[in-house]
This record gives structure tokens, sequence and C-alpha cells, in this order.
């Protein structure tokens, strides 16, 4: 035997020995052990030391037996010494404990008879003990001691069966992620000779499970309840029983055993009863459900929106009745006859038979008719008149027709009016049925009633033309005061098509008018008498003719005046001017007139002549060819004849007047006037001041000094001007008066049309000194010109008299006596002048708050002084000492409102007023009386301020919240049933094969509030980048659903709610891999001994590559023996999370993988498909302690 000495770990204990290579031969027996007692029956003497241990159940693999890891019995071991005699045998009992006892002292090592380990316990660890050949390290007994710490950790070959019982809705022979577990179910399980080894009972989820399963053949016995029936399995029958399969070593059959049931007499029928018309449910309308017998079965009455349904039914064959009720008739119906009765109805006991709809129309065989008229009787057609039920609902709008007929037919029964508007032009007159409104009285019909007397009479609106035909004397088409109207003037008035309406004669004012004129569109014709002709103006074209003119109900025209103007002779001379004057004036020379000129005057060519034109009534100029001129006194000017379109007179030097006569050529005097002729004015040229600068005391007195220059002006009179007259006055004479200190000027003028000023300066001084005295603890004060005094309501002087006290002195000091000056107050409600009470004071009373203006007179009314005082009101108010409110914080949601409540102390405070202020009035407002409404989600604060200047300032924190904001929008109906959270901008990627639970291609969301509620979507929109991605779905009113097409790509897709604002941005993604291939994207090893990962065999690993396998894909694999077909494990390796470098790893070791002969089923499955990722030769993945090496 071959000895080696060395340090071997096993399992978790460290021994020092010696370890036998190879197998030892038995020598003797010289002891015997009970199994059964676990003892050593000594047949030679005996020392003291024992070995002992137990081989036992080792489930969490820690090399250690911990409480409720049970023995394994049945093992033998053998005691041998270092010459590989045989000491001794032992057999493990129930407790999988062994012992030697009585040892002499000396070496020893065990063996494990390798033969005896039970065939449905598999080696799991060692501990002192080879598992490859049974024998341990040497162990030295010495003075009698124990040892311990050679055993075999066992783990039990049993397999597991873990299924549902479930209510297969769908009847798809899955369970998926929306069918329900059943309860209570009882489930057998039988061997293969047909002993029952377990029971189990489906929880509240209709989970079942049996463990401990040793490998083997097996059937299963299923207890269906009453109320339901077989619906699908794949080894249960409809009898409830399961044909036979295999359960081997350490595997777990999952789902494998799902039984789906179907509820029986669970059926139902539903419908609806609705208006044909409106479209909406007819309530309590009775509906019979009958089987084909004629049976009634049940009834029930329509919900408020017309839906019936009946429940619980069992398998049959059945029909429902409708009882239409009174007033109505059969319309139409899905699935129903016109009889109210439906077609039979086949249930199965667990189908839902829905979709029946029967519409119903109310009788309408009703009539409402009647007139709209004129008080003479004629129709007044073409106008609309409505009817609407008393809700305010439009039935029909018609037009009455040439008679003014209206009428309404087949109307259900109803209340119903009448709605005429009353045209423009027409007015009220009487009716039958009808307000002066034009709305009916209330109506009601029956299905078969009739009205038809109702009328409505209108009066027609008409309007007048009322204006004026004048004499235009200025010709300027308007007619002005002096402009007087022109009598015997026709004037007609015609219809567009030319027809004569009416015709008017002008009265002697000139007036015509035309009356009661019907709306409608005219012209106009004035017709002159004789002597005159029509000036075109705004309203008539010189041939009398008016424009179209519009004329409405109870209007009265007034513009369309007519300007005439008198038919002239062009040589007859109606005006006269006085022409070409150098100031551009042309003054008229009428009968009697006067023209006065100097005798150095000239006209505008520079010549010494008096031009005179002559001109027509029509303005025309008159031709003075044969025109002849006499003068009263001819040598004072000489006529000029040679210009034909005037008369000139030419003056000299010479002085004086005559009287002109002015005849045309056939003799007619056509004017007279006198020509004045006078000596030239001397004009002004400097004015000499005797001082330009007047300094006076008030009540000074003087006289300007001023001499016009040269002495030979025809006019030396001045004019005295001053710039301020409350300062100082000037009479027409140059005698001024001193009034009040101040500065000013006095200007001196020339008054012959030179134009020449001159300035004085004036200064005038204060002649009285006014001061007020008996001040409080001020000295006495010298009031100046304008002063601003300021006390309040509560001044008193030094003698505590609300008096004010002033007294006046001269310049040099001396006082005055006071009586010699007058005090006024501008507001004798502020303060109010007192009566001289004889000691040389003026006195100004206290009264009231607010502002006076004092003025201080002489007794000569110069004004010595003026001031102002102003009075305040003495302050006796309270101020706030602290503002309390009845809560500082607002929570509250969007919409809601209320009112801050605070009070201000002390009680008696004088101004309790508070401002109320938001600091974000887009979250909540606040109003004045402190009324606020929230209007947005957000937080912010509210300041509460006193406003009487304490400025005691409180602040209120308010949290508004809005249910109806999206918190979280969900991506639910996943087939494995995962409903994640998708954020603000994320992402949904899908593959272009994507089906969610009900197997349709739709990526359905939900969006929940900050309280986690189900918001509606009624009435959402969605946009998106790329609308030919997907296809959005609105109708469902608690999500959204989006279709998907074999298209890859991304769309944005931006969601608004009912008010139009975006709640939700993100992009779907579709991907072009399926996740059949992509499930496929991943790394399968077998490995022995893999390094650093805890293996105590040969494990599953797999590497998911996280690009292509989403999270929440489990694999697994199912092995299988290429001779016979038998599976001999499946296992679970791991569901990924799409991390990446992800690693799955199945710690059941499977050491067949190693050998050739077995293949291996790769799957995956993900939202409940189970998709086959390999099929091959297991040892092909298999290697020894090889690491794993990344490919991305």
């Amino acid at each position: 035997m071959n000895k080696n000495k060395l340090v071997k770990k096993w399992g978790s204990g460290l021994l020092a020995g010696t370890l036998i290579i190879g197998s030892l031969a038995p020598i003797a027996h010289p002891y015997t052990v009970s199994a059964a007692e676990n003892k050593v029956q000594q047949v030679a003497a005996a020392g003291q030391g024992s070995v002992t241990d137990t081989m036992f159940e080792d489930l969490n693999g820690n090399a250690k037996q911990d409480s409720g890891e049970q023995g394994v019995a049945g093992i033998k071991v053998e005691l041998h010494n270092d010459q590989g005699a045989l000491v001794a045998t032992a057999t493990t009992g129930t407790d999988g404990k062994y012992e030697f006892a009585n040892l002499a002292d000396g070496t020893y090592y065990l063996h494990v008879d390798l033969s005896t380990l039970p065939t449905d316990e598999k080696l799991y660890t060692t501990e002192g003990i080879n598992g490859a050949d049974g024998n341990s390290s040497y162990f030295t007994i010495s003075g009698g001691n124990t040892v311990t710490g050679y055993h075999f950790g066992f783990y039990p070959q049993q397999g597991a069966i873990q299924s549902f019982v479930y209510n297969d809705s769908n009847k798809n022979g899955q369970k998926d992620g929306g069918e329900s577990g059943i309860n209570n179910v009882h489930i057998a399980l039988y061997n293969e000779s047909g002993t029952k080894v377990a029971d189990a009972t489906t929880d509240s989820n209709g989970a079942y499970s049996f463990s401990g399963v040793k490998p083997g053949k097996y059937y299963a016995k299923a207890d269906i309840p009453s109320n339901y029936k077989y619906q699908s399995s794949t080894y249960f029958g409809s009898d409830g029983t399961t044909g036979y399969f295999s359960v081997a070593s350490e595997q777990t059959v999952q789902n494998e055993l799902n039984l789906g049931l179907t509820a029986l007499n669970n059926s139902a029928v539903n419908g609806a009863v609705k208006d044909a018309t409106t479209g909406a449910g007819i309530a309590n309308t009775r509906v019979e459900l009958h089987d084909v017998q004629g049976t009634l079965i049940q009834t029930v009455q329509t919900a408020s929106d017309g839906t019936y349904s009946f429940t619980g039914l069992e398998q049959g064959n059945y029909y429902t009745k409708v009882v239409i009720p009174t007033g109505y008739n059969y319309a139409s119906g899905n699935g129903y006859g016109s009889d109210g009765n439906s077609n039979y109805i086949a249930l199965t006991g667990d189908n839902t038979a829905s979709g029946y709809a029967i519409n119903l129309q109310k009788q309408a065989n009703a009539t409402i008719a009647g007139v709209l008229n004129t008080p003479s009787g004629l129709g007044i057609d073409g106008q609309n008149v409505s009817l609407y039920t008393v809700d305010g609902t439009l039935v029909k709008t018609v037009a009455t027709n040439s008679d003014g007929d209206f009428h309404f037919g087949s109307l259900p029964e109803g209340d119903y009016y009448v709605k005429a508007p009353i045209p423009d032009g027409y007015t009220f007159d009487s009716s039958y049925g009808f307000g002066n409104d034009g709305n009916s009285y209330y109506l009601h019909v029956d299905g078969n009633g009739n009205i038809n007397n109702l009328r409505l009479t209108l009066a027609q609106k008409v309007g007048q033309i009322r204006s004026t035909v004048f004499g235009d004397l200025n010709k300027n088409g308007t007619q002005e005061v002096s402009e007087s109207g022109i009598p015997g003037a026709t004037v007609t008035l015609y219809s567009v098509s030319g027809a004569v309406v009416d015709a008017a004669t002008t009265d002697a004012n000139g007036l015509y008018k035309f009356e009661n004129i019907a709306p409608n569109n005219y012209y106009v014709k004035v017709t002159p008498p004789a002597g005159y002709n029509v000036l075109a103006n705004s309203a008539f074209g010189s041939d009398g003719v008016s424009g179209y003119v519009q004329v409405q109900s109870q209007q009265t025209i007034t513009n369309l005046n007519a300007s005439l103007v008198v038919q002239v002779n062009p040589a007859e001379v109606s005006t006269a001017q006085w022409i070409y004057n150098k100031d551009g004036s042309t003054p008229a020379v009428n009968n009697s007139s006067t023209l006065t000129i100097a005798n150095n005057y000239y006209d505008s060519y520079n010549n010494p002549n008096i031009n005179v034109q002559f001109y027509n009534k029509d303005g025309g100029v008159v031709q003075t060819t044969g025109f002849t001129a006499t003068f009263s006194n001819p040598g004072l000017v000489t006529p000029i004849y040679s210009n034909s379109q005037l008369l000139a007179f030419s003056h000299s030097d010479k002085t004086g007047s005559t009287l002109v006569t002015v005849r045309d050529s056939k003799g007619n005097v056509v004017r007279t006037f006198t020509i004045v002729v006078t000596a030239s004015d001397v004009k002004a040229s400097d004015i000499v001041l005797g001082a330009s600068n007047i300094n006076t005391i008030i009540g000074g007195t003087g006289k300007v000094s001023a001499t016009v220059q040269p002495t030979t002006t025809t006019n030396k009179t001045l004019s005295y001007t001053p710039a301020d007259p409350s300062i100082i006055t000037v009479d027409a004479n140059g005698n001024w008066t001193a009034h009040k200190a101040g500065t000013t000027t006095i200007a001196v003028r020339t008054t012959d049309g030179s134009n020449i000023t001159k300035t004085i300066t004036v200064n005038v001084g204060e002649s009285v000194v006014v001061k007020e005295e008996n001040i409080p603890n001020y000295p006495d004060d010298v009031i100046t010109e304008g002063k601003n005094i300021y006390i309040d309501t509560a001044f008193t002087n030094t003698y505590n008299s609300h008096d004010m006290n002033f007294r006046e002195y001269d310049t040099a000091g001396n006082l005055l006596n006071s009586s010699n000056y007058v005090y006024t107050s501008s507001d004798t409600s502020v303060l109010a002048p007192k009566a001289d009470q004889g000691d040389n004071w003026n006195r100004l009373l206290v009264v009231g708050a607010g502002t006076a203006t004092i003025t201080v007179k002489d007794k000569a009314g110069n004004t010595v002084r003026t001031f102002i005082v102003h009075v305040a009101q003495a302050n006796t108010t309270v101020k706030a000492t602290d503002l309390t409110l009845s809560a500082s914080n607002i929570t509250a949601n969007v919409a809601d409102t209320g009112k801050v409540s605070a009070t201000v102390s002390p009680a008696n405070t004088t101004n309790k007023a508070l401002s109320y202020t938001s600091a974000d009035p887009s979250i909540i407002t606040v109003d004045a009386n402190g009324n606020w409404a929230a209007k947005k989600a957000g937080t912010t604060t509210i300041a509460v301020k006193t406003l009487d200047g304490s400025n005691i300032t409180k602040t209120i924190n308010v949290t508004v919240a809005d249910p109806n904001a999206v918190a979280d929008m969900k991506w639910i109906n996943n087939k494995d049933a995962s409903k994640p959270s998708i954020a603000n901008g994320g992402t949904i990627s899908i593959a272009n094969d994507y089906l969610d639970s009900y197997n349709n291609k739709n990526v359905n969301v939900q969006f929940f509030n900050q309280n986690n509620q189900l918001l509606s979507t009624a009435g959402w929109t969605v946009t998106l980048s790329d609308p030919t991605l997907v296809t959005p779905i609105t109708g469902n009113p608690v999500l959204l659903a989006f279709t998907h097409t074999d298209k890859t790509g991304s769309t944005l897709v931006t969601v608004k709610d009912a008010s139009g604002k975006i709640v939700r941005t993100f992009t779907i993604t579709v991907t072009g891999k399926s996740i059949a291939d992509r499930v496929k994207s991943a790394d399968i090893e077998l490995v022995n001994l893999r390094p650093n990962t805890g293996s105590t065999g040969t494990n599953a690993y797999i590497y998911p590559h996280s690009a292509d396998v989403p999270a929440g894909v489990t694999y697994s694999i199912e092995t299988y023996l290429d001779q016979t077909g038998a599976q001999l494990s499946n296992i679970t390796v791991g569901t990924t999370n799409g991390a990446y470098h992800q690693e799955l790893h199945s710690t059941t070791p499977q050491a067949a993988w190693a050998q050739q002969g077995t293949t291996i089923k790769v799957y995956a499955t993900y939202q409940g498909v189970k998709y086959l990722v390999l099929e091959d030769a297991a040892y092909k993945y298999y290697s020894l302690q090889t690491t794993h090496v990344w490919a991305d």
C-alpha cells in the first residue's frame, strides 16, 4: 500500500492525514455492527477510543448537518487499522449515524462501501472521505479520544410538480395573464401501479404542487368542481385524469400539468334598447327571457342607458322579447324582429351572447302648421321658421311658401315650440299661439295629433324722405343759413325699375317729403321751376337725378337736398370788387360804397390806380367795353377804359372826394360809389422811456414816462400792459399802482400800426413783515410769500389755545396795528380767521384736517402775503400688533376654492384691512377678500399682510394637486403580465412580431394620477412623428393602444388630454429582429467545475447578449437519452434582467451532459411564449474547468 502524507480540503473542513490510494482488501472481521442499533459488538479486548459521525441529506450543501436535514440509512462503513486489516463494520441506521466504540490506541482509516449508497440520493458533499473510492485519510486514537468529521452529504434525487388549475376563459389552452386560478380543487398523484402517493389542493391562485417526487412514471387525477367543466389541458383528459408521465431526478414538471376549466351556468345575454332617432338608450323597458318553448325564465328593466343583461344562465337555447312601450314603433334591430322577439340564442353555460339591440322610434304622425302674414292677409314668404323640443333641441327648420304657410309633419309625441324670427323691416302686430318675440307657446302633440292654426301677423316698418330744394347763392352745393328754399319745384320718387312711386311739390320753404315708403331701393328726380337750373352736388347731378337711395324701415332720409341757381344774363352786372390791393384784399364795391385811399396809395402794380371789376350772377367777369364813368369832382381822379376786364381810376396828390357813376354800354347805371383821397399818415419810429425800471413797495404809485418819436407822428397814443396785474396795475394814461410783492414787466406799445414796444422791469418789495408767534418750543416764524406750514389737528399755541397767532411789522421792525390787516382762508373747515380781540393779534382757529391757502391784505386791498397751511389729522389710531392664521397650509385640488381665515390683534385695531398676495398666481389666485382659487398643480405661498402701517406678514404654504394630471404611464397587457412604468421621454421597444396578452399587435398604455388612480383617456388625442409606423386607437376610455405592422423604425408619440395639454411624450421603437431570433442570441455552456462559480459538478451556464435579449426571458434546458427518447432532466437556468454581461447559472449538475448519446433542448420563455433556442448533442457544449470569454 502506498501512503502519501498530505493536507487535503474536504468540504469545509481541513484535515491532516494520509490518503490511501487504491482499494483495500479486507483482512478480518473482528467486529460486527447492528444497523438498527448502530453498535459495534466487540470480539476482542478493547480500549476506550471511538469513531462516530452521520451520513445525511446535505440540502444546503454546507457539509454540515443542519436542523431538518435527515440521516441516510443503509450505508456500510468499515474501520481498518493502518495495516489494512478490517477492525469493524457498521451500517448507518435511520438517523444516518455510525459509530465504532471501545477502540484501542492506534492508527486507523475508514472505508465506505460505495455500492451501498442509496440510488435515490446523489453524493453531494464529502468530509474526510474520498468520494471516488470511499477511503478516508488516516487518523489516530490516543488516550481514549473520540474521532469525528468523516461523512458524506447527499441530495435527494427527487422531482417536483408545479402547475395550475385555471379558468381558460379564452379557450386557447394556455394560461394567459388575465385568466384567474380556481382554488380548492383536489388533485391526487398516483404511481405507475395505481397507488396514490400524494394529495394536493389548489390555493387562491389555482396553484398546486407535489414535492419530493421520486423519479418514475405517474398519473394525476383532478376532482373537477361541479360548477365547472373540462376545457383544455396537455395531459388531463375530460374526466380529470392524465395519461402517464415521467418525473426525472431533480426535474420540476412546471406548468405542464395545467388544467383549464370553464364555469358552468355562467352564460349571459346582453343587449340594448335605443331610440332610433337620438341613439340614446330607452330606460325602464321590460325585456323578457324565454326558453324555446316560450316559458318565461326571467324579466329585467332596461337601465338608464337602455342596456339590459341576463346572467348566470345554464346551457340551452333561449330568446329575448322586448315589450315595445306605448308610443313607440319598431325601427330596426340587430338580432330582433319587428315583434320585439330576438332570434334563438344558443348558450353553452360559459359563453356570453352580446350585441343584441333593438332600435325604436316614437310614433311620428303629428303635425304642427301655421302662417306668417301681414295685417292685410298677404303671406310673408321665404322666412325661416324652426321647430324645437322644449329642451331647446332643434327639430327642423322650414321656409314659408308664397302664401306665408309653414308645416312640420311626421312628428313624434312630445312638447314643442315654434320660433319665427321677426325679419328686419317688420314688427309684431297680432298672433294666435305666438308671443311678440316670434316664439310660440309650448305645444303638446301625441303621436297622431294635429295643430294647424298658428298665426303670426307682422306689420311692415316704413321709411320716409324729407329734404329741401334751395337757392345756392354761393354755388357750393350746400344750403347755408342765408340760402332759402325754393317753392314750386317738382320732386318725383322712382323705383329702381323706373316706375313712379310718388311725386311732391316743394312748399314755401322748399321742403318736399315722401312718407310711408316701403323699405327698398329708389331714386329721386328734381324738376326746377322756371328761371332756375339744377347745380350738381353730392345728392343730385346737373340733370336733377339722384343716385340709388336705400330706404330702410323706420329710417328718415334728410340729406337729399337739391341745389338750384338762377338762370342769369352773362352781361348783367351783379357785383363789383376793388382789386389789386397790395395787401391782397378785394373789398366789395356796392352801390353807395366809399373807397378811401391816401394820396400816396399805389396798387399791386405800383400804379396810383383804384381798380374795380364787375361780375354777373354766375360770378363771371362782365366786359367793360363801352362802359362810361361820370364824377361829381372830375379833377380828383381820371377814368381809364383801356382794359376791357375792369375800370381804373387814377389819382394824384390832391385830396378830396367824388361821387362816381358807372354806366354799361347801353347807358344803364350799374354802380354808384364814392372815392375819398386823404393826405398820408406819419408813423411812429421809436418810443423813448423816462426809466426802464420801477422799484417800489406794496401800495406804491407812479406814472410811466414815455415819448413817441418823431414829434410829427400822426397818432401818438400808447398802450400799457402789465405781465402780472396782481403785482402792478397800469391805467390807459400810464398811472401805476403796486399791489403785492414780486417781479413783473410793463409793455409800452404804439397804437398807430407801427407796432413799436418797449419793456419796463418792475420790482415790488414787501412793506410788511408777517410773523407767526407763540409757537410751542419754537421761535417766532417769519412768513415769507408762498410758504408752506405743517401742523396737525392737535396743534396748540403757548397759551394752549387751538389758534395760530400772527403779528405784522414794518421793515424796520416796528409793530404795526393788526386791525389794519385782514386774513382770509380758502377753506374755513380747516383754518377759520377769528374776530379781532383788541390785543393786536390776528388769529386762525385750527378746525380740522386739510389744506388752506391764507391771504393777508391791507385796508387798501393790496395783498401783503399768501401762504399755505397743511393740517394733518392727529394720530388717534390703534395699530395691529399680531396676525393669526386659522391654518398655515392650504392643500387643494385644481379648481378648488376657499377663503383665507386671518384675525388681526388687538380686537380694537383701527384698520384691520389685509392684503393677500400669491407668490405664483398661475398656481393659486387670491382676491382682496382672501377668496382663493386653485389653478394648476404646484407649490407656492400666500403672503397675508396688515395695511395699517404695522407691516405684519404671515405666510401660508400652498400645495395644489391636479387629480387629472398624469403622474405615471404604464405599458400593460404584456403576455408576461408585467406593467412597466414608462417615464416621460422614455422608450417602448418591441419586435415587429410583438403580440399583447390578447394576441393583438397592440402596445397598450394606461395613465395614472399621483394617487395611482386610473385616468380616463376620453377625448385625448395622439400625434406621431412617423404616422406610418403605428396606428393609434383612442376609442377605449381607459387606455390608448398603438397597432404596429411589420414595419420597423421609431416614432415620437405626443399625447394630449381633452383640453389640448401635452401629458406625455415617448418613443415607440419597432425592431426588425423577431423575439424568436433575439432570444437565440446567447452563449450556452455546460462546464464541469467552472472556476470561481461555486460549481461542484457539471453545471449549465447561459450568457445572453443584452443588445438582443430583453429583460424577462427565462431559459431552461431539457435533457433526453437519444436511444430511448426519455427525458433525463428539465432545469431552469435563470431569467434575464437586461444587464450587460449577465451570467445565468444553474447549480443543478447533470453528469450525462459529458457523455455522448444525450441531447439537450434549450428553451427561452418570454411573455408566456416558449421558443426553442437550441437542440443538439450535449457533449458539444461540454468542457472541463473552463472560463467564459465574452464576445460582446
